[in-house]
């Protein structure tokens, strides 16, 4: 075969693993009218409010995210993608407790704890400050303006803050088929810089 044969197979190849690919949620950011595809990127930011998008590409699927926000890249952020996340059946259990549709506008910060949040249409209530169903896909925006340093017991505006921010995503479920009663389906990871 020539080398012409080899760059089709490769191409072949590619789009059938994209097609094939499990997308749940695309994330977002946005801020003065930009926004952003954030997946596993390095994204910079003015020292303002900002508004994290979630689409939701399989909705029927998958409901929710589990986020951890931190200063540090460490334990979550610089997993590879083959590795697995630490006390991962314990995920669930290290979710910190938090408003419905989102009053404080707020953004918690922790090196081990997450944030989960979800909407639930057949109640009428969920974590973000907005959702819309727009075909099959559920956007859900989450506006930030200020960081819940847990740790250190304070808050922060955007505007003092001079820390990057490490974001780690994971779409996470039920499943009783694995050991753990839980399944990872996807990881999205972003670097927010201030400028």
């Amino acid at each position: 075969m020539n080398k012409f044969h080899y760059g089709w197979i490769l191409w072949f190849w590619l789009a059938l693993n994209m097609a094939l690919a499990q997308d749940y949620v695309n994330i977002y950011i946005e801020q003065d009218g930009q926004r952003h595809l954030v997946n596993n990127r390095t994204v910079t930011l003015e020292r303002k409010p900002f508004t994290l998008i979630f689409e939701f590409v399989k909705p029927e699927k998958v409901s929710g995210i589990y986020i951890n926000s931190s200063f540090m890249p460490k334990p979550y952020f610089t997993l590879l993608p083959s590795q697995p996340i630490p006390d991962f059946e314990y995920v669930p259990r290290k979710v910190f407790s938090e408003y419905k549709f989102n009053p404080n506008k707020e953004l918690k910060v922790h090196s081990e704890f997450f944030q989960y949040w979800e909407y639930n249409p057949a109640r009428n209530w969920n974590k973000f400050d907005r959702i819309i169903r727009r075909g099959n896909h559920i956007l859900a925006f989450r506006r930030v303006e200020r960081l819940d340093l847990v740790e250190e017991r304070r808050r922060v505006e955007l505007d003092k803050n001079r820390f990057p921010l490490y974001l780690f995503f994971g779409v996470i479920v039920k499943d009783p088929n694995h050991l753990s009663g839980l399944r990872e389906l996807e990881r999205i990871k972003v670097k927010i810089k201030f400028k």
